[in-house]
């Protein structure tokens, strides 16, 4: 899941070129037109005077996230609140950010959702969002092709995972993934194939970088591989909903890559650094907005949650969310600390030594691969707009 990436994105890149609001009862009744469900922000709050301050913001703020909304974008969505609009024909969620996070003139944000067509990093290059998830890893990957900056965390720790049927596959430890010579079934390129690779844990034989997402090809072939998802999403669809092993749900194992050795930080709001410096000011008003948007998220998460439902229905996709899988992939986020606050105590920073470690285990890969990557990890990142950012 997640962080998907066209095979011709990837390929390019590697020769160093390289998710219907939710409203109250009361707006049940809001107009439907071209694929949209619209309410309105709760008591039409005047966003430009609600912004304040210089304008230097734009009036509104484009962010591509890596999947369908989910819980782990939460802090994301909680910028525009359960009353935006979502859009089937432009798989998006816009609305007036809420009172409370706006700044500098900001205005509206505009949530990109999942995107087939291209790397998150090449709609940054395009211009086509003015920030968007990238796991560090890729960004420390693409480094030397496209010049990017992370401002700042989304989770903490990384939900991504691989996940086997246990009476399949006897795996005790991350080696044994290899000696099975099962297929591994992920999206194409992400950072931590290639660490899971270069760490022997996989063999290259073993990847298989067709998924989809979906859960078709687990279901069709009875679960007899490997596959990639979200320890807070997939294995609880796979374990409660999806009826893959003789007609019904069933019991998955799973490693998360934090528990294979890879302590990435996972979908990091990233920025072209021409635009970082174009928007430097409104950037110093809003990371912190941002960070305390997290921190509210988790603290009353069910209007976001509620709302995502009702968001993934509207795009009418393959992917779906539920009451249930949301409590369970919430729990699932508290109890392997997915969302815990930075070193520094705010629920922002990018921790130097953690980004040096993630930089330390990717370079060797990366130079054996003849993929060239910056020379200091220090030029792919900043924590300068986190000063005053709040922690949970």
């Amino acid at each position: 899941m997640r962080a998907k990436k066209t095979a011709a994105v990837l390929m390019a890149l590697s020769l160093g070129v390289v998710a219907a609001a939710c409203g109250d009862d009361e707006e049940e009744g809001a107009s439907t037109e071209g694929g949209s469900s619209e309410t309105t922000a709760a008591g039409g709050t005047d966003t430009t005077a609600a912004a304040g301050g210089d304008a230097v913001c734009p009036s509104d703020l484009v962010i591509q996230t890596d999947w369908f909304p989910e819980l782990e974008h939460g802090g994301t969505y909680q910028l525009i609140g359960p009353n935006g609009t979502a859009d089937k024909a432009t798989v998006s969620y816009s609305g007036p950010v809420q009172p409370q996070y706006a700044v500098g003139g900001l205005e509206t944000i505009t949530i990109k959702t999942v995107n087939f067509d291209k790397a998150n990093s090449s709609t940054l290059l395009d211009g086509d969002a003015d920030m968007a998830y990238i796991g560090f890893g890729d960004v420390i990957k693409d480094s030397a092709a496209i010049d990017m900056v992370t401002i700042m965390k989304t989770l903490d720790k990384d939900p991504q995972m691989l996940m086997w049927d246990p009476t399949q596959h006897d795996i005790q430890e991350p080696a044994d993934i290899a000696a099975t010579g099962a297929r591994v079934l992920h999206f194409p390129g992400p950072a931590y194939i290639d660490y899971l690779i270069g760490k022997g844990y996989m063999t290259a034989e073993q990847s298989d970088p067709s998924y989809d997402g979906s859960d078709a090809k687990w279901v069709a072939d009875g679960g007899s591989y490997f596959q990639q998802g979200f320890a807070s999403n997939e294995v609880w669809k796979y374990e409660n909903e999806i009826a893959w092993k003789d007609g019904a749900p069933a019991d998955v194992s799973f490693f998360t890559v934090g528990e294979m050795g890879f302590d990435n930080y996972p979908a990091s709001m990233t920025m072209m650094k021409t635009r970082a410096e174009e928007l430097d000011a409104c950037l110093t008003l809003l990371v912190p907005k941002m960070a305390q948007a997290w921190v509210d998220f988790f603290n009353d998460p069910k209007p976001i949650t509620d709302a995502m439902i009702q968001i993934n229905e509207t795009h009418d996709g393959f992917w779906g969310l539920s009451e249930g899988l949301n409590e369970a992939g919430l729990q699932v986020v508290e109890d392997k600390q997915l969302g815990a606050n930075s070193a520094d105590g705010t629920y922002c920073s990018i921790d130097p030594e953690r980004a040096q470690a993630i930089y330390d285990t990717v370079k060797p890969i990366y130079d054996a691969q003849g993929v060239t990557v910056v020379d200091d990890v220090t030029t792919l990142y900043t924590n300068k707009y986190c000063a005053g950012a709040p922690g949970r």
